[in-house]
Protein backbone atom coordinates (compact mmCIF):
# COMPACT_ATOMS: atom_id res chain seq x y z
CA UNK A 1 0.00 0.00 0.00
CA UNK A 2 1.30 3.47 -1.08
CA UNK A 3 2.48 5.65 1.63
CA UNK A 4 0.50 9.01 2.19
CA UNK A 5 0.46 12.35 4.34
CA UNK A 6 -0.42 15.55 4.14
CA UNK A 7 1.69 18.55 4.28
CA UNK A 8 0.16 22.10 5.50
CA UNK A 9 2.09 25.24 5.23
CA UNK A 10 1.52 27.19 8.62
CA UNK A 11 2.37 31.13 8.58
CA UNK A 12 3.26 32.34 12.16
CA UNK A 13 1.97 35.73 11.64
CA UNK A 14 0.48 38.33 13.28
CA UNK A 15 -3.29 38.15 14.15
CA UNK A 16 -3.59 41.51 12.09
CA UNK A 17 -1.21 39.78 9.67
CA UNK A 18 -3.52 36.38 8.90
CA UNK A 19 -6.60 38.91 8.14
CA UNK A 20 -4.33 39.54 4.60
CA UNK A 21 -3.46 36.10 4.60
CA UNK A 22 -5.40 35.27 1.23
CA UNK A 23 -3.62 37.31 -0.64
CA UNK A 24 -0.27 34.95 -0.06
CA UNK A 25 -1.79 32.02 -0.83
CA UNK A 26 -1.27 31.44 -4.96
CA UNK A 27 2.63 32.68 -3.74
CA UNK A 28 2.72 29.54 -1.66
CA UNK A 29 0.93 27.48 -3.88
CA UNK A 30 3.31 27.98 -6.84
CA UNK A 31 6.83 28.12 -4.43
CA UNK A 32 5.49 24.85 -3.05
CA UNK A 33 4.57 23.51 -6.14
CA UNK A 34 7.55 24.67 -7.88
CA UNK A 35 9.73 22.86 -5.15
CA UNK A 36 7.40 19.33 -4.94
CA UNK A 37 8.29 18.99 -9.12
CA UNK A 38 12.20 19.09 -8.47
CA UNK A 39 12.45 17.23 -4.80
CA UNK A 40 9.24 15.38 -4.83
CA UNK A 41 9.44 13.44 -8.00
CA UNK A 42 8.32 11.01 -9.63
CA UNK A 43 6.98 7.91 -9.10
CA UNK A 44 6.22 9.71 -5.41
CA UNK A 45 2.93 12.13 -6.39
CA UNK A 46 1.89 15.64 -5.25
CA UNK A 47 -2.17 17.11 -4.91
CA UNK A 48 -2.94 20.44 -4.19
CA UNK A 49 -5.63 20.30 -2.12
CA UNK A 50 -5.35 24.47 -0.97
CA UNK A 51 -2.37 27.00 -1.22
CA UNK A 52 -1.76 25.60 1.60
CA UNK A 53 -1.86 21.67 1.70
CA UNK A 54 -0.54 19.09 -0.37
CA UNK A 55 -1.21 14.95 -0.51
CA UNK A 56 2.07 13.92 -0.36
CA UNK A 57 2.38 9.90 -2.07
CA UNK A 58 5.00 7.44 -2.41
CA UNK A 59 3.97 4.17 -3.92
CA UNK A 60 7.45 2.23 -2.90
CA UNK A 61 7.48 3.03 0.46
CA UNK A 62 5.45 2.28 3.33
CA UNK A 63 6.07 5.49 5.37
CA UNK A 64 6.85 8.79 3.66
CA UNK A 65 10.33 10.81 3.49
CA UNK A 66 10.06 13.79 4.17
CA UNK A 67 13.63 14.60 5.03
CA UNK A 68 13.88 16.28 1.35
CA UNK A 69 11.12 18.51 2.51
CA UNK A 70 13.49 20.56 5.12
CA UNK A 71 14.10 23.40 2.88
CA UNK A 72 11.04 24.17 1.43
CA UNK A 73 10.43 26.19 4.62
CA UNK A 74 13.67 28.53 3.91
CA UNK A 75 12.58 28.64 0.47
CA UNK A 76 9.13 30.18 1.25
CA UNK A 77 10.65 32.20 4.10
CA UNK A 78 12.66 33.59 1.23
CA UNK A 79 10.26 34.05 -1.64
CA UNK A 80 7.48 35.99 0.93
CA UNK A 81 8.98 37.58 3.93
CA UNK A 82 13.18 37.88 2.27
CA UNK A 83 15.26 38.57 5.26
CA UNK A 84 12.84 40.29 7.22
CA UNK A 85 10.73 39.10 10.56
CA UNK A 86 7.33 39.71 9.59
CA UNK A 87 6.65 36.41 9.82
CA UNK A 88 8.05 32.41 9.61
CA UNK A 89 7.34 29.74 7.99
CA UNK A 90 6.38 26.12 9.61
CA UNK A 91 5.87 23.15 8.22
CA UNK A 92 3.28 20.35 9.37
CA UNK A 93 2.82 16.92 8.43
CA UNK A 94 -0.21 15.05 9.13
CA UNK A 95 -1.09 11.02 8.89
CA UNK A 96 -3.88 9.68 9.52
CA UNK A 97 -7.99 8.64 8.87
CA UNK A 98 -9.10 10.79 5.63
CA UNK A 99 -11.52 12.11 7.83
CA UNK A 100 -9.06 13.88 10.33
CA UNK A 101 -6.85 14.45 7.23
CA UNK A 102 -9.36 16.66 5.88
CA UNK A 103 -9.96 18.03 9.32
CA UNK A 104 -6.62 19.17 9.92
CA UNK A 105 -6.51 20.87 6.10
CA UNK A 106 -10.01 22.75 6.74
CA UNK A 107 -9.02 24.60 9.91
CA UNK A 108 -8.05 28.01 9.83
CA UNK A 109 -4.06 29.34 10.29
CA UNK A 110 -5.33 31.50 13.57
CA UNK A 111 -7.05 28.29 15.29
CA UNK A 112 -4.17 25.67 14.14
CA UNK A 113 -1.87 27.09 15.89
CA UNK A 114 -3.62 27.26 18.83
CA UNK A 115 -4.37 24.13 18.93
CA UNK A 116 -1.40 22.43 17.80
CA UNK A 117 1.69 24.68 18.22
CA UNK A 118 1.66 26.09 21.12
CA UNK A 119 2.01 23.79 22.43
CA UNK A 120 1.26 19.56 20.71
CA UNK A 121 -1.52 18.34 22.66
CA UNK A 122 -5.07 17.54 22.00
CA UNK A 123 -6.78 18.56 19.01
CA UNK A 124 -9.57 18.79 17.05
CA UNK A 125 -8.27 15.40 14.82
CA UNK A 126 -6.58 12.59 15.45
CA UNK A 127 -3.59 10.39 13.52
CA UNK A 128 -0.32 11.58 13.55
CA UNK A 129 1.50 14.94 12.90
CA UNK A 130 5.05 16.25 12.46
CA UNK A 131 6.12 19.58 12.74
CA UNK A 132 9.57 20.21 10.92
CA UNK A 133 12.16 23.04 10.55
CA UNK A 134 11.19 26.58 10.91
CA UNK A 135 12.71 28.89 8.73
CA UNK A 136 14.35 30.83 12.09
CA UNK A 137 16.42 27.44 12.54
CA UNK A 138 14.59 26.42 15.44
CA UNK A 139 14.37 22.80 14.31
CA UNK A 140 12.47 20.07 16.08
CA UNK A 141 13.23 16.38 15.78
CA UNK A 142 11.69 14.68 12.83
CA UNK A 143 9.37 12.80 14.84
CA UNK A 144 6.13 11.88 14.67
CA UNK A 145 3.50 12.60 17.55
CA UNK A 146 0.43 10.92 18.55
CA UNK A 147 -2.47 13.34 18.69
CA UNK A 148 -5.39 12.67 20.93
CA UNK A 149 -8.77 14.26 19.51
CA UNK A 150 -10.18 16.61 21.53
CA UNK A 151 -14.12 16.19 21.85
CA UNK A 152 -15.00 19.32 22.55
CA UNK A 153 -13.08 21.23 19.51
CA UNK A 154 -14.95 20.73 16.22
CA UNK A 155 -13.34 20.00 13.02
CA UNK A 156 -12.83 22.65 10.71
CA UNK A 157 -12.20 26.45 10.82
CA UNK A 158 -12.03 27.09 14.46
CA UNK A 159 -14.11 25.81 17.61
CA UNK A 160 -17.43 25.26 16.65
CA UNK A 161 -20.65 26.15 18.19
CA UNK A 162 -21.73 23.78 20.86
CA UNK A 163 -24.91 23.56 23.04
CA UNK A 164 -26.66 20.99 24.77
CA UNK A 165 -23.36 18.67 23.79
CA UNK A 166 -24.26 18.90 19.90
CA UNK A 167 -20.71 19.75 17.69
CA UNK A 168 -22.12 22.02 14.59
CA UNK A 169 -20.95 23.08 11.42
CA UNK A 170 -21.92 24.79 8.29
CA UNK A 171 -21.38 23.63 4.65
CA UNK A 172 -21.32 26.24 2.18
CA UNK A 173 -23.60 25.62 -1.01
CA UNK A 174 -22.07 27.14 -4.06
CA UNK A 175 -24.19 28.10 -7.18
CA UNK A 176 -21.76 28.39 -9.91
CA UNK A 177 -23.94 30.08 -12.70
CA UNK A 178 -23.80 33.11 -10.44
CA UNK A 179 -20.52 32.17 -8.72
CA UNK A 180 -21.99 33.00 -5.43
CA UNK A 181 -23.05 30.87 -1.97
CA UNK A 182 -26.85 30.14 -1.85
CA UNK A 183 -27.03 28.77 1.52
CA UNK A 184 -25.11 25.75 3.37
CA UNK A 185 -25.87 22.64 4.54
CA UNK A 186 -26.17 22.12 8.79
CA UNK A 187 -24.39 19.18 10.04
CA UNK A 188 -24.91 18.23 14.00
CA UNK A 189 -23.12 15.58 15.60
CA UNK A 190 -24.44 14.47 19.11
CA UNK A 191 -21.20 14.79 21.75
CA UNK A 192 -21.33 10.68 22.10
CA UNK A 193 -20.61 9.94 18.58
CA UNK A 194 -17.92 8.31 17.42
CA UNK A 195 -16.93 10.08 14.49
CA UNK A 196 -17.83 13.92 12.82
CA UNK A 197 -21.09 13.29 11.01
CA UNK A 198 -21.83 14.85 7.42
CA UNK A 199 -24.18 15.06 4.60
CA UNK A 200 -21.67 16.50 2.11
CA UNK A 201 -18.27 14.60 2.67
CA UNK A 202 -17.54 11.38 2.57
CA UNK A 203 -20.14 8.82 2.74
CA UNK A 204 -18.41 7.20 5.82
CA UNK A 205 -19.22 10.12 7.52
CA UNK A 206 -23.01 9.51 7.45
CA UNK A 207 -24.84 8.56 10.69
CA UNK A 208 -25.77 5.20 9.67
CA UNK A 209 -27.77 3.83 12.65
CA UNK A 210 -27.35 7.47 14.45
CA UNK A 211 -29.55 8.95 11.69
CA UNK A 212 -32.32 10.07 14.04
CA UNK A 213 -30.28 11.69 16.19
CA UNK A 214 -28.19 13.16 13.61
CA UNK A 215 -31.21 14.46 11.79
CA UNK A 216 -33.09 15.92 14.87
CA UNK A 217 -29.72 17.80 16.15
CA UNK A 218 -29.27 19.35 12.74
CA UNK A 219 -33.07 20.57 12.72
CA UNK A 220 -32.39 22.24 16.78
CA UNK A 221 -29.41 24.08 15.16
CA UNK A 222 -31.67 25.13 12.44
CA UNK A 223 -34.39 26.20 14.43
CA UNK A 224 -31.46 28.12 15.97
CA UNK A 225 -30.30 29.76 13.41
CA UNK A 226 -33.50 31.13 11.45
CA UNK A 227 -34.77 32.55 15.05
CA UNK A 228 -32.18 33.81 17.00
CA UNK A 229 -30.08 35.62 14.24
CA UNK A 230 -30.93 37.57 10.76
CA UNK A 231 -29.74 35.17 7.84
CA UNK A 232 -30.39 35.63 3.71
CA UNK A 233 -29.42 32.28 2.78
CA UNK A 234 -31.35 28.32 2.21
CA UNK A 235 -30.36 25.97 5.32
CA UNK A 236 -30.41 22.34 3.70
CA UNK A 237 -30.77 20.02 6.78
CA UNK A 238 -30.56 16.63 6.47
CA UNK A 239 -32.90 13.60 6.69
CA UNK A 240 -32.56 10.20 6.63
CA UNK A 241 -34.44 8.22 3.73
CA UNK A 242 -34.68 5.19 5.84
CA UNK A 243 -35.27 6.37 8.97
CA UNK A 244 -38.78 8.60 7.26
CA UNK A 245 -40.03 5.73 5.94
CA UNK A 246 -39.89 3.60 9.20
CA UNK A 247 -43.61 4.19 10.84
CA UNK A 248 -41.63 3.70 14.32
CA UNK A 249 -39.60 7.06 13.81
CA UNK A 250 -42.18 9.13 11.82
CA UNK A 251 -43.30 10.45 14.39
CA UNK A 252 -40.07 11.89 16.31
CA UNK A 253 -39.87 13.65 12.47
CA UNK A 254 -43.66 15.18 12.58
CA UNK A 255 -42.96 16.40 15.86
CA UNK A 256 -39.68 18.66 14.87
CA UNK A 257 -40.92 19.41 12.04
CA UNK A 258 -44.03 21.05 13.81
CA UNK A 259 -41.49 23.25 15.38
CA UNK A 260 -39.72 24.47 12.15
CA UNK A 261 -40.77 28.37 11.76
CA UNK A 262 -43.30 28.45 8.96
CA UNK A 263 -42.58 31.90 8.43
CA UNK A 264 -39.29 31.13 7.17
CA UNK A 265 -40.25 28.22 4.74
CA UNK A 266 -38.73 29.73 1.98
CA UNK A 267 -34.80 29.43 3.29
CA UNK A 268 -35.72 25.90 4.50
CA UNK A 269 -34.44 22.87 2.41
CA UNK A 270 -34.33 19.24 3.20
CA UNK A 271 -31.59 16.50 1.76
CA UNK A 272 -32.79 13.28 1.97
CA UNK A 273 -30.06 11.45 2.10
CA UNK A 274 -29.31 7.13 1.80
CA UNK A 275 -31.46 7.20 -1.01
CA UNK A 276 -31.36 3.77 -2.56
CA UNK A 277 -31.22 3.19 -6.72
CA UNK A 278 -34.75 2.49 -6.90
CA UNK A 279 -36.72 3.79 -4.63
CA UNK A 280 -40.21 2.74 -4.62
CA UNK A 281 -43.26 4.35 -5.87
CA UNK A 282 -45.20 5.61 -2.83
CA UNK A 283 -41.86 7.07 -1.26
CA UNK A 284 -42.10 9.75 -3.04
CA UNK A 285 -45.95 10.34 -1.96
CA UNK A 286 -44.56 10.07 1.31
CA UNK A 287 -41.78 12.31 1.33
CA UNK A 288 -44.25 14.93 -0.07
CA UNK A 289 -46.75 14.35 2.93
CA UNK A 290 -43.91 14.64 5.16
CA UNK A 291 -41.73 17.83 4.37
CA UNK A 292 -43.81 19.74 1.40
CA UNK A 293 -45.18 21.41 4.20
CA UNK A 294 -42.51 22.71 6.32
CA UNK A 295 -39.70 22.66 3.59
CA UNK A 296 -39.30 24.96 -0.08
CA UNK A 297 -36.69 22.86 -1.18
CA UNK A 298 -36.46 18.90 -1.27
CA UNK A 299 -33.22 17.60 -2.34
CA UNK A 300 -32.39 13.94 -2.92
CA UNK A 301 -29.03 12.95 -2.06
CA UNK A 302 -28.02 10.19 -4.31
CA UNK A 303 -24.72 7.54 -4.37
CA UNK A 304 -25.39 5.43 -7.77
CA UNK A 305 -24.44 7.58 -11.02
CA UNK A 306 -27.07 5.20 -12.91
CA UNK A 307 -30.31 6.50 -10.22
CA UNK A 308 -33.67 6.55 -12.77
CA UNK A 309 -34.97 10.10 -12.70
CA UNK A 310 -37.91 8.96 -14.73
CA UNK A 311 -39.29 7.35 -12.20
CA UNK A 312 -39.25 10.25 -9.84
CA UNK A 313 -42.62 12.16 -10.44
CA UNK A 314 -43.23 15.22 -11.37
CA UNK A 315 -43.24 18.51 -9.20
CA UNK A 316 -42.24 16.61 -5.72
CA UNK A 317 -37.98 16.85 -6.51
CA UNK A 318 -36.15 20.05 -6.57
CA UNK A 319 -32.79 18.24 -6.81
CA UNK A 320 -30.70 15.53 -7.09
CA UNK A 321 -27.20 15.40 -5.66
CA UNK A 322 -24.99 13.19 -6.44
CA UNK A 323 -22.18 12.40 -3.74
CA UNK A 324 -18.47 11.05 -5.72
CA UNK A 325 -17.63 7.91 -4.46
CA UNK A 326 -14.60 6.72 -2.87
CA UNK A 327 -11.80 5.68 -5.21
CA UNK A 328 -9.19 7.19 -7.19
CA UNK A 329 -9.77 10.57 -8.69
CA UNK A 330 -10.60 9.03 -12.18
CA UNK A 331 -13.09 7.03 -10.99
CA UNK A 332 -14.28 9.67 -8.99
CA UNK A 333 -14.65 12.04 -12.34
CA UNK A 334 -16.08 9.35 -14.59
CA UNK A 335 -18.95 8.58 -12.20
CA UNK A 336 -19.51 12.26 -12.14
CA UNK A 337 -19.54 12.73 -15.91
CA UNK A 338 -22.17 9.90 -15.75
CA UNK A 339 -24.22 11.53 -14.01
CA UNK A 340 -23.94 15.21 -15.55
CA UNK A 341 -24.43 13.14 -18.70
CA UNK A 342 -28.44 13.26 -17.83
CA UNK A 343 -28.26 17.19 -17.74
CA UNK A 344 -30.59 16.92 -20.89
CA UNK A 345 -33.62 14.58 -18.47
CA UNK A 346 -32.74 17.35 -15.79
CA UNK A 347 -33.90 19.48 -17.53
CA UNK A 348 -36.59 18.11 -18.89
CA UNK A 349 -37.85 16.71 -15.64
CA UNK A 350 -37.02 20.74 -14.36
CA UNK A 351 -34.69 18.69 -11.66
CA UNK A 352 -31.38 20.48 -10.47
CA UNK A 353 -28.02 18.44 -10.88
CA UNK A 354 -25.74 18.89 -7.61
CA UNK A 355 -22.73 17.26 -6.77
CA UNK A 356 -21.47 16.86 -3.21
CA UNK A 357 -18.27 15.25 -1.74
CA UNK A 358 -16.35 17.63 -4.35
CA UNK A 359 -12.53 16.95 -2.68
CA UNK A 360 -9.58 18.59 -4.80
CA UNK A 361 -9.34 20.81 -7.23
CA UNK A 362 -9.03 18.86 -9.98
CA UNK A 363 -12.49 17.80 -9.67
CA UNK A 364 -14.07 21.19 -9.12
CA UNK A 365 -12.53 22.14 -11.97
CA UNK A 366 -13.91 19.13 -13.69
CA UNK A 367 -17.52 19.89 -12.49
CA UNK A 368 -17.29 22.94 -13.33
CA UNK A 369 -16.90 22.34 -17.09
CA UNK A 370 -19.71 20.28 -17.11
CA UNK A 371 -21.70 22.59 -15.66
CA UNK A 372 -23.17 21.30 -12.45
CA UNK A 373 -25.38 23.65 -10.95
CA UNK A 374 -24.78 23.27 -7.25
CA UNK A 375 -21.90 21.70 -5.64
CA UNK A 376 -20.87 21.47 -2.27
CA UNK A 377 -17.98 19.40 -0.50
CA UNK A 378 -14.04 20.46 1.07
CA UNK A 379 -13.15 21.75 -2.56
CA UNK A 380 -16.01 23.77 -2.02
CA UNK A 381 -15.84 25.30 1.40
CA UNK A 382 -14.79 23.94 4.46
CA UNK A 383 -16.52 23.53 7.34
CA UNK A 384 -17.84 26.75 9.04
CA UNK A 385 -18.82 27.91 12.32
CA UNK A 386 -20.99 30.39 10.93
CA UNK A 387 -23.73 29.79 8.31
CA UNK A 388 -22.97 31.77 5.35
CA UNK A 389 -25.40 32.55 2.17
CA UNK A 390 -26.12 35.11 -0.15
CA UNK A 391 -22.92 35.75 -0.65
CA UNK A 392 -20.61 36.39 -4.20
CA UNK A 393 -17.33 34.15 -4.57
CA UNK A 394 -15.33 34.20 -7.58
CA UNK A 395 -14.90 30.55 -8.58
CA UNK A 396 -11.21 30.91 -8.74
CA UNK A 397 -10.78 31.69 -5.12
CA UNK A 398 -12.64 28.39 -4.35
CA UNK A 399 -12.27 26.58 -1.61
CA UNK A 400 -13.65 28.91 1.32
CA UNK A 401 -12.33 28.02 4.18
CA UNK A 402 -12.92 31.00 6.68
CA UNK A 403 -15.77 32.97 7.10
CA UNK A 404 -15.40 36.34 4.88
Amino acid sequence: MAASACLRIVLDLSEEKLAKLEALGPMVAKVTSAFLETRWSWPKRFEALTPFSFMLTDPRVTEVDVSGLRRLADELQIKLFGASDMGDVILLLHDGEETDTAHFVQMDHAALKTAVLEPLGPTPFGGRLMRMSTADGDASPMMWVNLERDASKAPGTAKAAQAHGVETVYHGVYFTPRQSFVGCGVSSTPANAPTVYSFVDSPHQLPGDEALAFDMASQESAIACLTERPYAGILFTPISFTALMRRSMRAAYDDQFARLPLARRNQLAVAVYDVPRAPPFPAFGQLRDALDRNFSFIDLQISDPGFELDNVPPGIITSVTFRLPEGDERTRLAAMKRFMDKRETFKRRQIWPAITNVRTRAELQACLREHAPFLSGQAVCGPMTEPIGGQPWDSARLPLMHAA
